[in-house]
């Protein structure tokens, strides 16, 4: 039996980020994946087990550098007060109109637990760090101190939230700022003593 290609794993995996971004996960099939990439539909299987399987392989491959990457644009010498601030606006702008942003705020909830729990830790570095900042915010005087699982839940439904709220508007990247501002305003209030 033929080794399965790299090339045709990856060209299966950005077919899939394509049409899962232009017309939702649900509405996507293996068939339509196989034909954006051209090649057949059986070759499908030779790389995944499915599209939910699909799915969760461009997410751990993708999200780990996009994660590196909102993480690293923030300056680490920041206050906690301003870290948080400039992450939150930073993820609001990923959720709300990058490709696998939006993929992952719509289509994860639909997902197995399996699933859910594979895509979950491929966000570990990033839950790591902001929880890290909300502790230093803490010690600094500059956060009021929660529970840790009720600020967790708090901080990230509020990210969440202000995406979502930008994925709503027929064009997200003219509405993205005010929003992702608006959320941070909020997010680092609220927090904030």
């Amino acid at each position: 039996m033929a080794v399965p290609s790299l090339q045709t794993r990856d060209a299966l995996l950005e077919a899939a980020k394509h049409l899962f971004a232009e017309f939702g996960y649900a509405r996507t099939s293996h068939a339509d994946i196989s034909a954006e990439a051209k090649i057949g539909r059986t070759t499908f299987y030779e790389h995944f087990a499915s599209k939910e399987d699909l799915l969760v392989q461009l997410v751990e491959r993708d999200l780990p550098a996009l994660i590196d990457e909102i993480l690293d644009s923030v300056a680490s010498d920041l206050p906690p007060d301003v870290r948080m601030r400039e992450l939150t606006v930073r993820f609001v702008e990923f959720v709300g109109t990058d490709d696998l942003g939006l993929i992952l705020h719509s289509e994860v909830p639909r997902l197995s637990l399996d699933s859910q729990v594979s895509i979950a830790a491929t966000h570990r570095r990033l839950s790591t760090e902001i929880m890290e900042i909300y502790r230093e915010g803490i010690d600094a005087g500059v956060f009021v101190d929660l529970d840790l699982r009720l600020a967790g839940r708090l901080i990230q439904e509020t990210m969440m939230c202000g995406g979502k709220v930008v994925m709503e508007f027929e064009d997200p990247k003219q509405h993205v700022h005010p929003i992702a501002e608006a959320t941070a305003g909020f997010l680092v209030g609220g927090l904030g003593r």
